[in-house]
């Protein structure tokens, strides 16, 4: 399967070269959270994703089925993915700079 991460141009090449990190955060909840945000289709800063350069990240869907973060009414799917899980199972490619 394709999912894809958007971030900044430095960060993609960091990501490509030395793999994803977690990021942590709350994420509208009362607990921290830690992994990479990652959708099954392209998203736009409309859509709280950010920066010029765009991953696809081929995975198998099994890996990455307990990691969704199910909402109603979302046109897309969104997964937090502990950082290990990308660099161990992924492919990840630069697919776009703006």
């Amino acid at each position: 399967m394709l999912y894809y991460h958007r971030t900044s141009q430095e960060n993609a090449q960091s990501i490509l070269k030395n793999g994803f990190r977690d990021g942590t955060g709350r994420y509208l909840t009362d607990r921290i959270w830690k992994g990479v945000w990652v959708s099954n289709r392209p998203l736009d800063p409309n859509e709280g994703a950010e920066g010029a350069a765009l991953l696809e990240i081929r995975i198998p869907e099994s890996e990455m089925t307990p990691f969704e973060w199910a909402e109603e009414k979302k046109p897309y799917r969104e997964f937090l993915v502990p950082a290990h899980v990308l660099n161990e199972k992924a492919t990840t490619i630069l697919l776009m700079n703006r």
